[in-house]
């Protein structure tokens, strides 16, 4: 009996010995929860560059309004007039600074010479290069053929001027002009040359 009752008392001492023991060990075989993996972020796409209008070859036109002068030299030393009339521009604009264009003239307007005076007109067109300059302003030179109511020939023509206003930096957009444009009609030995000048405004689409 006694024997019994020491047998009993190690059971009873020796179990919470084990559990304590056990306790421990299966906390530590259990693996910690894993953070959850961080999801990346989406990444919009950077938008694809604008191409400004400026940049790349397109197509250009324009008109004028003009009002001006002409007067003559060599054999038709004296001769004077004045002379209003429409100009059409259409070409190329090849980059921000440069464009090329067919440039037709046609104005009316009465002229002097001496005791003789009566209506007259003008008619030309001329291959243009245009050069842009700071400011918005610009220059453009070029050549091309002539008639003087009657007697032909020959041209040369330089215009200088000025656009006021911005250009849109994303869409071709018209573009208000001022300018001043010279025309050397170079028209025979019988005529000499007459040289047109007149002060224009208008507009351009490029």
């Amino acid at each position: 009996m006694r024997n019994l009752s020491i047998i009993l008392a190690c059971l009873g001492i020796s179990s919470p010995v084990a559990f304590a023991d056990n306790g421990p060990l299966v906390a530590a075989a259990t693996p910690a929860a894993a953070p959850a993996a961080a999801q990346p972020s989406a990444i919009a796409p950077a938008p694809a560059p604008v191409q400004p209008a400026e940049d790349g070859v397109h197509l250009r036109n324009g008109f004028s309004l003009s009002a001006g002068e002409e007067f003559g030299s060599g054999p038709s030393s004296g001769l004077s007039g004045q002379l209003f009339g429409l100009d059409w521009r259409i070409g190329a604009h090849i980059n921000a600074d440069y464009s090329i264009y067919l440039q037709s003239h046609l104005s009316f307007g009465n002229a002097h010479i001496g005791a003789a005076s009566g209506a007259t007109g003008n008619f030309a067109g001329a291959l243009m290069a245009e050069r842009m300059l700071p400011l918005r302003t610009f220059v453009a030179v070029g050549g091309g053929y002539g008639v003087l109511n009657n007697p032909s020939g020959p041209l040369a023509q330089a215009r200088i001027g000025w656009y006021p206003f911005e250009s849109s930096a994303n869409t071709v957009s018209r573009r208000l002009n001022l300018a001043l444009d010279a025309r050397w009609y170079f028209a025979g030995d019988a005529i000499g040359t007459v040289t047109q000048v007149a002060a224009t405004i208008g507009y351009d689409r490029f």
